[in-house]
């Protein structure tokens, strides 16, 4: 059976082969999820394909640079409410202001302890939450609290319908939605009273997340109901 807990997924953007080897280990024995890059580009594509919860990077990093990462993948809609964490060689107090000005939201210094990785990856995470309104499946990221949906860097234009269908989809990820709540949804109206009207929502939903780049699809259970699922890259 799948797990009904979602594992944290981490993107490792870090070009030191034996580092990134040595931090993927720990990452992954702390029951993550760990998606591994080495280069500025490939960590902007990366995350939109795989929706992290989390993104560590290197600050010097042979093509292209950390900082030039952190600037673009706080510039797109799908990263610019991720937690980052830059590693960096250089202790200097003007490098840390720099860093929060980048965005990151935390940082450490080389060498560092694995524990204390963790450690600082829990505490983002737990900040973050606090604060984040976002659901995100795979590369699909819906806001729990207006219903605004985006894959990747594109947005999803969506009815009121297919908004609050989306969102209550979202809201039971990795869970089913029941039908039942489905047909309780605020959409409901004696106007939207055909039988067959959730059917037609989600199948529109699903051409409108296939026509912005897909990645995500909306599974139906036989008299149970429907569940979001990020696909498989490969």
């Amino acid at each position: 059976m799948e797990s009904l807990q979602r594992p944290t997924i981490a993107l490792l953007v870090e070009d030191d082969g034996p580092l990134a080897a040595m931090l993927e280990r720990h990452l992954t024995r702390a029951a993550m999820v760990v998606h591994s890059v080495r280069t500025q580009e490939e960590a902007v594509r990366r995350a939109a394909e795989v929706g992290p919860d989390v993104i560590l990077l290197d600050l010097s990093l042979a093509e292209g640079s950390g900082a030039g990462a952190c600037r673009a993948l706080r510039g797109r809609t799908d990263t610019a409410e991720v937690p980052i964490i830059v590693i960096t060689a250089n202790p200097l107090l003007a490098t840390k202001a720099e860093l929060f000005r980048l965005g990151a939201d935390d940082y450490l210094v080389k060498p560092f302890d694995a524990d204390e990785m963790i450690l600082r990856i829990g505490a983002v995470l737990r900040r973050r939450a606090r604060t984040s309104g976002l659901r995100r499946i795979g590369p699909l990221a819906v806001s729990l609290e207006t219903g605004d949906a985006w894959l990747g860097a594109t947005r999803i234009e969506l009815t009121a319908a297919e908004r609050s269908v989306l969102t209550e989809l979202a809201r039971s990820w990795p869970m089913l939605a029941p039908r039942e709540r489905l047909l309780r949804a605020p959409w409901r109206s004696d106007l939207l009273a055909s039988p067959n009207v959730l059917e037609q929502l989600v199948g529109r939903l699903r051409r409108k997340i296939a026509a912005a780049g897909g990645g995500v699809e909306i599974r139906a259970v036989r008299r149970s109901g429907y569940l979001l699922r990020a696909q498989s890259a490969g």
